[in-house]
């Protein structure tokens, strides 16, 4: 397929299902600490690697006050997987193992449950297979460390501070292009030749498809806040470990956007964000995200 839809890496939130839509899917400064994936990869997280993150403040010309922050920076932990082989028993069922018959893509909301499991990762819903998944073995892979199925890497996701005071990140401007005949920027970490490049590599392909995003972040909420975001593949977030976005499946981009204030939170409380995405079928990759909520760097799993 020559789309140029792909996975989404953030969307932090929306109504409890909301989906647009579908289209064929395809530093620091001061000590620091590496943390190394199990493909080698590295990053570079200031003197605290349980943090992951990077505060950049300007000063203005006559060095009187801060004018805030212009960057922040959250570690997401990538699990790279190989494309699914019928004869290769280390490979997940739910990778590049597309159904037949649609050209736009396969919207299978309902995998995951509601709520969070103990172990604060999604827990697989239905009792059997779906449309695009193949049972709770093949799914309780996508965001656990299984040697010789995934590797994992750390990577950076900066948020830059627009004008009109909320953090964002596109990969459109960030990103690498999609081929040499198509400039377009997208989503692609862990591509051969970059910083974050893992041993099972591109497979053949112009990028490195078939891995998934684990991001897990907090937020003092104000009032007001709001959300937008436009991407794919699978997404599902979960805040205060309860599912607010479910946008399942194997699909082109899919919008949302939401207020905070009808989430029913707390002002001046914490709350706990986490989110998961997978990238699980060529041939593209884009996010596009932007949201008031100050976000702070969580756990790092």
């Amino acid at each position: 397929m020559t789309r140029i839809f792909g996975s989404v890496l953030i969307a932090m939130f929306a109504l409890p299902v909301l989906a647009g839509t579908s289209a064929c899917s395809s530093g620091s400064s001061g000590d620091s600490t590496d943390l190394t994936g199990d493909s080698g990869s590295k990053l570079d997280s200031g003197s605290n690697p349980d943090v992951g993150f990077i505060l950049d403040a300007n000063t203005d010309v006559g060095g009187d006050v801060p004018v805030g922050p212009t960057s922040t920076t959250l570690t997401a932990t990538i699990r790279d997987f190989k494309l699914y082989s019928s004869t290769d028993a280390t490979t997940d069922p739910d990778f590049e193992n597309v159904p037949s018959g649609s050209d736009t893509g396969w919207d299978d909301h309902g995998i995951v449950t509601d709520a969070l499991g103990s172990d604060g990762k999604p827990v697989y819903k239905p009792t059997g297979t779906t449309v695009t998944t193949h049972g709770k073995a093949a799914f309780d892979k996508w965001y656990n460390d299984v040697p010789g199925t995934n590797l994992v890497v750390h990577y950076p996701i900066v948020l830059t501070h627009a004008a009109d005071g909320s953090w964002g990140y596109d990969s459109e401007k960030t990103g690498v292009p999609l081929s040499a005949s198509d400039a377009t920027k997208q989503f692609f970490p862990i591509d051969d030749g970059t910083t974050y490049a893992t041993a099972f590599g591109n497979q053949g392909k112009p990028h490195n498809y078939s891995f998934t995003v684990e991001l897990h972040t907090t937020f003092v909420y104000k009032g007001g806040e709001f959300f937008k975001f436009r991407g794919d593949d699978d997404v599902f977030v979960y805040i205060d470990g309860k599912l607010v976005i479910d946008l399942g499946g194997i699909h082109g981009p899919e919008s949302a956007e939401v207020k905070a204030d009808t989430l029913g939170l707390k002002v001046g409380s914490e709350y706990k964000l986490d989110f998961f995405s997978a990238e699980r079928h060529v041939t593209g990759s884009n996010i596009l995200f932007s949201t008031t909520l100050d976000l702070k760097p969580g756990a790092i799993r």
